[in-house]
């Protein structure tokens, strides 16, 4: 049976991550569309449609005659599109734009996998204009009036035609954002040291945001694609749509996703930025260079050396602060210190560098409250401390 038979949609057509597979198939891209196939079967004959579409009815990357336009016309005509009125009811003139529209593709394909999107958020300038975040969480919405929530913990949740919910302590308040169908209405989460939250997107993407950390996001995806920004650290679960990939862009790396569970971490005082991947598969693009990720991997880069490692590693280490615990297998000190810092906002300081040799192997209760932690840490470790005017000074024993 002819392929073209059984279209039903053009959805990964219209994807131009699907195409540059297509068109131009790396060792990454072909790993990572062979692993979509064999956890979405369904989709098999779809992507074998518009393979076959993309492969025979779309000419190379040039100029086209007026003979050539009529010689691909009648091609499509042979095929069998125009007759197959029960999925595209089209007549002479349609089937003409559709022509259009494919002759343009191989143009619009060039343009997004040769340049920058000229569309592409200035995410700095929006950071920038909160300078100061204070000690509350604050969402800034696209008009940028703020709600802040003095809680330590706060819960939105978007639905697909603007409407926000947010859950602060036992208060829940739901309201109509104003949309822009033109326009992606971006919100920005300031989420400050000592405080987290959770936010369902209108996708229905889950994103927790660990303490220090922002994100800048859509009221609602109303583009081919789906796009946030994070700085700090932030795990997620994307919702899966495989006709709007998703993004997630930092200062130093952007990962390509269609449906999985990772965390990223990227702190502006950090010297390193990181991503773990729980479930599914990404691709990572650091500068020029991609990398796709299997479960149970550590991709992290360095920033000072530029450097890129990929490796596996125990997901627990870097994904269980959402759940309120702090796994440590033989981590350093000074690494842990960092965490707590920012995780309940207060200064830990020590003068010995005999600390910076010290491992840590256990289990942290982060739902404790921070001398109770720091009593777990001295009675294991040997270490004491002494809590002065909101700051923790660490000494050898």
């Amino acid at each position: 049976m002819n392929p073209i038979d059984e279209i039903n949609n053009f959805e990964f057509i219209h994807n131009p991550d699907f195409a540059e597979w297509v068109l131009r198939p790396s060792a990454e891209s072909d790993r990572y569309w062979k692993t979509y196939i064999s956890e979405n079967p369904s989709k098999k004959t779809e992507i074998e449609n518009a393979r076959f579409l993309i492969n025979k009815l779309l000419p190379s990357e040039r100029s086209l005659s007026n003979d050539e336009i009529s010689l691909l016309w009648n091609r499509i005509e042979n095929t069998g599109i125009a007759q197959k009125r029960k999925f595209f009811n089209l007549k002479r003139w349609a089937i003409a734009a559709s022509v259009a529209i494919i002759l343009g593709f191989s143009g619009w394909m060039t343009l997004r996998l040769n340049t920058k999107n000229i569309n592409q958020i200035d995410y700095k300038s929006i950071v920038v204009a909160i300078t100061n975040p204070g000690n509350d969480i604050k969402l800034i919405l696209s008009d940028n009036t703020e709600k802040t929530f003095t809680t330590k913990e706060v819960d939105l949740k978007y639905d697909r035609q603007g409407k926000l919910e947010t859950k602060s302590g036992d208060q829940v308040q739901s309201e109509a954002l104003s949309q822009n169908p033109e326009v992606e209405q971006m919100n920005q989460l300031v989420v400050p040291r000592g405080k987290r939250s959770m936010v369902e997107l209108a996708d229905g993407t889950k994103l927790w945001l660990n303490s220090g950390s922002r994100a800048i996001f859509p009221v609602v995806f109303n583009k081919k694609t789906r796009e946030i920004y994070i700085e700090g650290e932030g795990y997620l679960e994307v919702a899966h749509d495989v006709s709007k990939p998703f993004y997630v862009v930092t200062d130093q790396i952007r990962l390509k996703v269609l449906g999985t569970k990772f965390d990223i971490s990227a702190y502006k005082d950090d010297d390193h930025a990181s991503v773990v991947l729980v479930q599914g598969s990404v691709q990572a693009t650091i500068g020029s260079e991609k990398l796709m990720m299997k479960p149970d991997e550590l991709l992290n880069y360095t920033k000072l050396t530029q450097k890129t490692t990929l490796e596996k590693t125990n997901i627990l280490e870097y994904v269980s602060w959402k759940d309120g615990w702090m796994q440590c297998n033989k981590e350093q000190v000074q690494s842990i210190i960092t965490k707590l810092s920012r995780y309940y906002d207060v200064k830990i300081s020590y003068t010995d560098l005999r600390l910076n040799s010290l491992t840590l192997t256990g289990k942290l209760d982060l739902k404790s409250n921070c001398e109770d932690v720091f009593k777990v840490i001295c009675a294991t470790a040997p270490l004491k401390y002494e809590i002065i005017d909101n700051t923790i000074y660490l000494t050898m024993k």
